[in-house]
């Protein structure tokens, strides 16, 4: 049976606040949820132009992965970047073989890793967002700040029932993958030292932390543009300024929010790490980025955390 809706796989605040934009825009959308069914709409609190408390509540359906059933036509993946193809094979046999696959999470690789496992008629669109959400409870989740999301082709393939057309407004890019780029550097500065240093994000702008700040950027905008890394055409024309000013303001605009990393070592759970800092150890010249190289260090290392913490602020 085929479903000519919108299959939410992905329960947290990203997944849950994407579910109601695409339920507003009058999709049916589906949520699959490892655990905590919700039995009631999924309600967004969000803060209108006024200052004052909106919600939002959407008529969503919930299930776990025992009650799916039929094959869906668009399937949305909002997962942490390293349970990114563990998720889609779950749901596999539910996609329909000309459907769409997308996805919305952090850093840089996953999404490539996951192009092998798809049908071959599907296409994949890569996703990013800068939009800030905090999960309240199974059903409940509160905007925290605005932002843009976008969506651009990463496989294509000329049989697919969408086309090169992305099924929701004002999204689409042809340049997705120098976004996921520009995105995956924000993430490799404020996500690392918010998380090393147990900060919300606008204090990474802030005495003592921001002399690191300004030194990873740096790094990140030279190491971007050495020949050896793969990505440098997609590149070439960020300059250390616009990086500085991107990420800052990102900074600024999210300044009391946690960022996801944070989050999970806060909470012991697996971090993005492999797929941030991780993809510049890997990706760049071995002496490129050491800020880089010991955010990665710290993070995998969180049982000597404090001993990370001291090495960094006596080095800058």
């Amino acid at each position: 049976m085929t479903k000519d809706a919108w299959l939410v796989v992905g329960n947290g605040a990203i997944g849950l606040l994407w579910a109601s934009k695409l339920r507003q825009h009058g999709e049916q959308v589906t949520v699959l949820c490892r655990s905590d069914i919700p039995n009631s709409p999924l309600n967004v609190e969000d803060i209108d132009e006024e200052g004052n408390t909106r919600n939002t509540q959407s008529d969503i359906e919930f299930i776990s992965l025992d009650e799916l059933e039929g094959k869906y036509t668009k399937t949305l993946l909002c997962t942490k970047a390293f349970d990114l193809v563990a998720a889609y094979l779950d749901v596999r046999k539910h996609t329909k073989k000309r459907g769409l696959i997308a996805t919305l999470c952090n850093g840089l690789g996953a999404q490539q890793d996951l192009i092998p496992h798809l049908k071959k008629q599907q296409n994949l669109w890569a996703g990013i967002t800068s939009e800030g959400a905090l999960k309240l409870d199974s059903n409940r989740v509160k905007k925290t700040g605005d932002g843009d999301s976008f969506f651009g082709l990463l496989k294509e393939q000329d049989d697919n029932i969408f086309g090169t057309n992305f099924p929701f407004p004002d999204v689409q890019s042809r340049n997705i993958e120098r976004r996921l780029i520009e995105k995956l550097a924000v993430n490799a500065v404020i996500n690392p030292l918010t998380a090393i240093f147990s900060i919300r994000n606008g204090e990474v702008l802030e005495a003592p932390i921001r002399p690191i700040f300004d030194a990873a950027v740096d790094e990140l905008a030279n190491a971007m543009h050495c020949d050896e890394f793969r990505f440098k055409p997609l590149v070439e024309d960020l300059t250390a300024e616009h990086l500085h000013r991107r990420i800052e303001n990102v900074a600024r605009l999210t300044a009391m929010n946690c960022s996801s990393m944070y989050e999970d070592i806060r909470n012991i759970r697996p971090t993005e790490n492999e797929y941030i800092s991780g993809f510049f150890h890997r990706e760049t010249p071995k002496t490129a980025t050491p800020i880089q190289d010991a955010f990665y260090a710290a993070l995998n290392d969180t049982a000597h955390i404090e001993e990370h913490k001291k090495k960094l602020l006596s080095q800058f």
